[in-house]
């Protein structure tokens, strides 16, 4: 469910909230808006959010999916807003926490991303697109090793997340495993990984993920 995939990223190229796995717990009424999310894009979802809101206004992880629709939208100010509301509902929201760590890593504040990222961990040691989103900010520093490991971790705790599956698919790539590479974007595209052309891309050379 789109709404509730929170990313992380942001991963590589999926913009906003769709790019990480399900946080586990949502309402119907978060249900029908992920619906509404998928026809009619964020727009549309933030303005039945918004209604949700008035009348359930403490529920932090609504508050978390605003910001991730807000990002869709590169509405960044209102995106932190929504996640800082959602923290001072629950301190504990390794979502939103995860969530404001990819806003900082898409503002290129690699340093504070990674901070959010490790409270995330620290609260849920499992949380697999937190080191999912890790990968990516190792990869933009060249730190290809780190990169790897962060992205082998992922796997490991999701197997089933398709934008994870592609992290790993170009962590393989930018530390020289070629096979391993392309078994894993076959399995990412299997998985329904809609940017295949952008990963054969980086393969070529002609993009980069690199700062």
């Amino acid at each position: 469910m789109r709404l509730q995939m929170l990313v992380l990223a942001v991963l590589l190229f999926l913009p906003g909230c769709g790019d990480t796995s399900p946080v586990g717990r949502t309402s119907s009424d978060l249900e029908a808006i992920d619906k509404i999310y998928e026809q009619s894009g964020p727009k549309a979802a933030i303005d039945k959010l918004n209604e949700y809101l008035k009348s359930k206004p403490n529920d932090d992880l609504a508050w978390t999916i605003l910001g991730n629709a807000y990002q869709d939208l590169d509405q960044n100010e209102k995106a932190e807003a929504a996640y800082k509301k959602a923290l001072e509902i629950n301190s504990n929201g390794f979502q939103a926490i995860t969530s404001m760590g990819i806003l900082r890593r898409k503002q290129g504040k690699y340093d504070e991303a990674l901070a959010y990222y490790e409270k995330a961990l620290a609260i849920n040691p499992k949380y697999a697109q937190a080191y999912s989103s890790m990968t990516v900010i190792a990869l933009k520093q060249e730190k290809d090793t780190k990169a790897l490991e962060y992205a082998k971790k992922a796997y490991n705790l999701d197997k089933t997340d398709p934008v994870i599956v592609a992290n790993l698919a170009v962590a393989y790539h930018y530390n020289g495993m070629a096979e391993l590479r392309d078994k894993m974007t076959v399995e990412a595209r299997r998985l329904g990984y809609t940017k295949i052309d952008k990963l054969e891309k980086i393969y070529s050379g002609e993009l980069t993920i690199r700062d």
